[in-house]
């Protein structure tokens, strides 16, 4: 199972949620930039998880590891936002063994692979 590294811009309660090994970005510091959340996730085998298109930017350019899964998803509740993540989770873990790049969308999910 995949440990993720859930971004501050999601909450918490995806800690519990994804039935897998979490730590959310709070845990490795105040306000940890960018940068510093990519290193740890690369030297510490996680995927991240977010919704800032920056990691898409960082994968264009550097490729993975760490992967990452972009939720794009656009303003929800936070509860039905953690309930549609935790609930397409098992079809996102599965499309990581193959792609670098998982964006969630309220209506579908994309696999994108980055050579």
């Amino acid at each position: 199972m995949r440990k993720v590294l859930v971004d501050e811009n999601l909450p918490r309660g995806l800690l519990v949620a994804l039935g897998c090994p979490c730590l959310h970005a709070t845990e490795i510091g105040g306000q940890v930039t960018d940068e510093k959340l990519w290193s740890h996730a690369r030297d510490h085998g996680f995927v991240i998880l977010t919704k800032d298109a920056d990691f898409f930017n960082q994968l264009a350019v550097h490729g993975a590891p760490p992967k990452v899964v972009w939720v794009r998803t656009g303003n929800m509740r936070r509860a039905d936002l953690e309930a549609t993540i935790a609930k397409l989770w098992p079809d996102v873990d599965r499309l990581l063994a193959d792609a670098d790049l998982i964006e969630i969308h309220q209506d579908r999910i994309e696999a994108i692979k980055f050579d």
